[in-house]
């Protein structure tokens, strides 16, 4: 059986990791079953974290030496030691997906374009609750579908 695929956005990462980042828990059963599979049941799903989503954790909850230890620790070293989790490099064909994210009528910030591009360069699902990619994705159908945290 080949594994499914899946692409998180920087609110489905917060939202795995609330108690890490104390945030409160936001996020679907159903989103949260798929990522935990990824750390806990390797054959059946591949999950792929676009490296702008730590950029934006970082910005927002990384603010002393402490909080930088505890998620190296609570996060980074699960995440490196998960075999079925990747970390996307911004490459030359998620740049160019980035570019063909223009809509006069839905605007995403450069982080939520960077993560969708992302997620059409593998053509798999993403998991997000932003309405913005929700929405273009609606009209647009950049990728296969959007799985709701």
């Amino acid at each position: 059986m080949a594994k499914q695929r899946f692409v998180i956005d920087t609110n489905a990462l917060i939202g795995y990791f609330h108690r890490v980042l104390d945030q409160p828990p936001r996020m679907s059963r159903h989103a949260f079953s798929l990522i935990r599979k990824a750390f806990y049941y390797p054959d059946e799903i591949i999950l792929i974290i676009p490296s702008i989503a730590f950029i934006e954790v970082f910005e927002q909850f990384i603010l002393n030496e402490e909080s930088q230890a505890k998620f190296k620790a609570e996060v980074l070293q699960p995440i490196r030691h998960a075999p079925n989790i990747e970390i996307r490099p911004i490459d030359l064909e998620v740049l160019e997906n980035f570019l063909l994210l223009e809509d006069q009528n839905v605007r995403l910030e450069n982080h939520d374009r960077i993560i969708l591009a992302s997620a059409m360069a593998l053509q798999c699902p993403l998991i997000t609750s932003d309405p913005q990619i929700k929405r273009l994705n609606k009209r647009r159908r950049f990728i296969p579908k959007v799985i709701d945290t």
